[in-house]
């Protein structure tokens, strides 16, 4: 019960703080601690939807609080109109034919909906540039914790965790290597963190200072995070944080910067000094820890995480881990063009398994478009082919207004800020091939605050420019201006 408080008290400090930048540090905050509080209470019913509670809560306080004053009304946000309309085709799917019942269908909007209004709020608490920064720079000290609280788990072995919760063993039994948690329910999940601070720390380098003790955390961020990426194993997050930073370096490169190509030097040396000092002093650590503990696999004892670096650039891993999802998604196309239902792929399906099984003449069906490692399979199941479109549209859609903004920005703090989410939205749109970017958190929460804050950099340009907010007429569009050069 006392697990169950926690998202409550924090959607309440939320809601008291008001249409302040530190409103979404702290929901940020709570993100990054959510899957701890699910593994130790055991998977909650309040706090798995925690961070829902919370986004919502504070969504709706600010929506009647607008209301209230007479000053409602949708702001001027680029794709606005396609998330509307995607919205509305996610309420119509209540009504298919294959829907496995009403509660699960609501409970997938945690998947769909319930991290939308993260745009509106970032757009909204992100007013000048110095917030960027800011913003950026607490997003990196938040995910200092999960950082260090990974490391610490590897070097002290399964003991660290497999104490805290019964679940750990069921979540840490079917891999290969000891992996950490940190502050995430599943082995390897403090990657993920890993994968979004970067390159925030990046632009921290880059930027001139401007917020105090910026570049120092900037340094001691990224170290900790390419510690956390070698202690994880998970190659797919390695490989996605590279891409970003080379896309942040060619869009660095391409205004004729050379700062951004500096910085990766710098990330190269400061991931090469993580790598040692991991090797030198946590893999020993993490070797005795796992002989001497009873509970650990066998296997566990004749490998480590560390052995899966070499295999870091082989094509055929990655072909063989991945093989099968063309034709399962041509499959899935042909078979349920609009959807199979909702919640058949999400944290729903796991959830409600027992009403799945008892849906009639449904529930075989479940067997045939559960989970698998696709975004695109599996948003053709949960939304069919238009929602499947609609989402990749908004996602590429916000990559290629992040790389023109990058490019023309005149600001070098937004120019640097909008190649970090571009290159973030790029690997994004790769990485769906084989997983789920924008089906789980924190990459789909941090997708849409990436997306506001995008959205606000754009508003600053153009009241740089001189187009005042009431002349409609004379303004252009802001998703037009995302494909301007």
């Amino acid at each position: 019960m006392l697990y169950a408080l926690i998202p409550v008290v924090v959607a309440v400090v939320c809601i008291s703080l008001g249409r302040r930048l530190s409103a979404l540090v702290l929901i940020l905050g709570y993100l990054s601690i959510e899957g701890f509080l699910k593994l130790v209470s055991n998977y909650n019913r309040v706090v798995h939807v925690g961070i829902d509670l919370v986004v919502l809560g504070v969504a709706a306080s600010w929506a009647l609080g607008a209301l209230y004053a007479g000053r409602a009304h949708f702001p001027r946000l680029p794709w606005l109109w396609l998330i509307g309309l995607h919205a509305t085709w996610l309420l119509l799917q209540l009504f298919s034919p294959y829907s496995p019942g009403l509660i699960p269908s609501i409970a997938s909007y945690k998947v769909h909906l319930a991290a939308v209004p993260l745009y509106f709020i970032a757009a909204a608490v992100v007013r000048e540039r110095r917030d960027v920064l800011r913003l950026f720079y607490a997003i990196v000290v938040i995910c200092l914790v999960p950082f260090v609280t990974a490391l610490l788990q590897y070097a002290l072995g399964p003991a660290s965790v497999l104490n805290l919760s019964p679940r750990a063993w069921a979540n840490v039994s079917q891999y290969h290597e000891w992996r950490p948690f940190g502050t995430s329910p599943v082995p390897g999940g403090a990657s993920v963190f890993a994968f979004l601070a970067t390159p925030l720390a990046m632009v921290l380098l880059v930027v001139k200072r401007e917020v105090k003790w910026a570049r120092l955390i900037a340094v001691v961020g990224i170290a900790l995070a390419v510690a956390t990426f070698v202690v994880s194993g998970v190659r797919q997050m390695i490989l996605a944080c590279a891409l970003v930073l080379l896309t942040m370096a060619m869009l660095g490169v391409s205004r004729g910067r050379g700062r951004a190509a500096l910085a990766l030097m710098v990330v190269v040396i400061l991931g090469a000094g993580a790598y040692v000092g991991v090797l030198t002093f946590l893999k020993p650590m993490a070797t005795e820890a796992v002989l001497h503990d009873p509970r650990s696999k066998q296997i566990w004892r004749e490998r480590s995480v560390l052995d899966r670096l070499p295999t870091l650039l082989q094509g055929k891993t990655y072909l063989e881990a991945r093989r099968g999802a063309l034709p399962t998604l041509i499959s899935r196309a042909r078979r349920y063009p609009f959807g199979a239902g909702l919640g058949r792929t999400g944290s729903a399906a796991g959830a409600l398994q027992s009403q799945f099984r008892a849906s009639p003449g449904l529930g075989g069906l479940q067997t045939e478009v559960g989970w698998s490692d696709n975004f695109f399979a599996d948003m053709i199941v949960e939304t069919g082919i238009p929602g499947a479109l609609m989402l990749t549209t908004i996602l590429i859609g916000m990559m290629i207004g992040a790389a023109r903004l990058a490019r023309s920005a005149a600001d070098p703090v937004i120019a640097t800020s909008a190649a970090a989410i571009a290159g973030l939205f790029l690997s994004y749109l790769a990485m769906s091939w084989g997983s789920q970017p924008l089906m789980a958190n924190p990459f789909l929460a941090m997708f849409w605050v990436f997306s506001g804050v995008l959205a606000a950099m754009r508003r600053m340009v153009l009241e740089e420019t001189g187009l005042e907010e009431g002349a409609e007429a004379e303004r252009p569009a802001l998703t037009e201006l995302a494909f301007r050069r």
